[in-house]
């Protein structure tokens, strides 16, 4: 494996948990995101905002029950560096790994929302 095939912006811990996260649901809010990864918030702000930047994750802002509420979810170009990543990973392995296309497919939209939420799943 050469090291130049590497996405840089997936080799930190707390950003690759954040989009491999990401990759299993439709959106989590930052509290949501930050209980799944386990990054403390200052953290989890520095390392959305660089993915943010790169067009890995889109952000909406929302208010529910009279306070904002800011969720994130991968985009397509970060669902498919990420599915990339993986296949490097793998091939130098010599293993298959399979990532699902879409957080819609394992039916969790985001933590709480509903009979789809499987916990057993989280990284």
């Amino acid at each position: 494996m050469n090291a130049r095939e590497m996405d840089d912006l997936l080799g930190t811990n707390g950003r690759l948990a954040i989009v491999a996260t990401l990759a299993q649901v439709d959106f989590l809010t930052f509290t949501e995101l930050g209980l799944e990864t386990g990054l403390a918030d200052g953290n989890l702000h520095v390392q959305t905002r660089k993915l943010l930047a790169a067009g890995y994750l889109s952000r909406q802002a929302e208010r529910r029950g009279g306070r904002k509420v800011t969720c994130f979810a991968l985009t397509t170009l970060g669902r498919e560096r990420f599915t990339e990543h993986v296949g490097r990973l793998a091939g130098a392995s010599g293993h298959r790994l399979r990532v699902s296309g879409s957080g819609a497919m394992n039916g969790r939209r985001g933590r709480g929302t509903g009979p789809g939420k499987d916990d057993s799943q989280v990284w």
